[in-house]
């Protein structure tokens, strides 16, 4: 549908007037300017469209709404977005955080170094985030840390499969690793891990910047938000067991989805993640 020779930041939103104009401030604000944000609202019945729609007059040469069909949750919103959007690199922005001035500057320039050394690949580019509390109040300094991520440990598409290290609102890729995405988008969970797995399944790249770039706010509204730390427990894992065991197969069928994988190297990796 739209063309973009630069970065198409792809926002999806849902009644989020609390937030939406500290974030898309944010935006605005980036000291890498070569940038076009495309919204699509899911169906809000708060203030959220006439704040797009302000927003869209005041910078229509930054700011484009489209108006389609709402897509029922996050994933399918964003994966639509992806879908219509045709640029040259992509970045996933949630409507209720704060990006720092120099995320998409940092992003690039290290997109632009790996792009030298492996032409063609598909990349992803991610980084930490500090969490923040409805106010802006800082929780954490690393999001990565606090939920027990270890990025050190994912190095194959296997790997993958024992764990999502990558926050959605934190990517920059580029058109090659869209192109690789895995069709039809009907076993995807979240977008983010569906693009993570698709590159890793095609032997990209998914390079890690060990810096906070942006503040996640949990505000107790967030469709996916840092999970209590408690949840690490064995206490908590034996009481939830049925859920944590309908979490993995759905994990499963997803990863099995993009690139088939048996059960028994399923669990191998996951035993392996944990173990280091």
């Amino acid at each position: 549908m739209k063309c973009n020779e630069s970065i198409a930041i792809l926002m999806g939103t849902y009644n989020g007037d609390a937030y939406l104009s500290e974030q898309i401030d944010s935006i605005l604000n980036q000291t890498f300017t070569e940038w076009h944000l495309y919204v699509h609202d899911d169906g809000s019945t708060d203030n959220t469209q006439a704040l797009l729609q302000q927003y869209a007059s005041q910078q229509p040469a930054k700011i484009t709404i489209l108006n389609y069909e709402p897509q029922g949750g996050a994933c399918k919103n964003f994966l639509s977005l992806l879908a219509k959007i045709h640029a040259t690199y992509y970045m996933f922005c949630d409507q209720d955080y704060v990006w720092f001035s120099d995320k998409i500057e940092k992003t690039f320039a290290r997109m632009r170094t790996l792009e030298e050394k492996t032409e063609g690949l598909p990349i992803i580019i991610h980084t930490d985030l500090y969490v923040v509390d409805a106010k802006l109040n800082m929780l954490s300094t690393s999001f990565i840390k606090d939920q027990h991520i270890m990025i050190d440990r994912i190095r194959s598409f296997a790997d993958y499969a024992a764990t999502n290290t990558v926050t959605g609102c934190t990517m920059l890729f580029n058109m090659a690793a869209k192109q690789c995405m895995k069709r039809p988008y009907n076993k995807a969970i979240m977008h983010d891990a569906w693009i993570c797995l698709s590159v890793a399944a095609h032997r990209g790249v998914i390079d890690f910047i060990n810096e906070p770039l942006i503040k996640y706010r949990q505000h107790g509204n967030n469709t996916l938000g840092a999970n209590d730390i408690a949840k690490y427990t064995w206490q908590h894992k034996l009481k939830n067991i049925l859920q944590l065991v309908k979490a993995n197969i759905r994990h499963y069928q997803e990863m099995n989805a993009v690139k088939p994988l048996s059960l028994v190297k399923y669990v191998k990796a996951k035993i392996k993640y944990k173990k280091g």
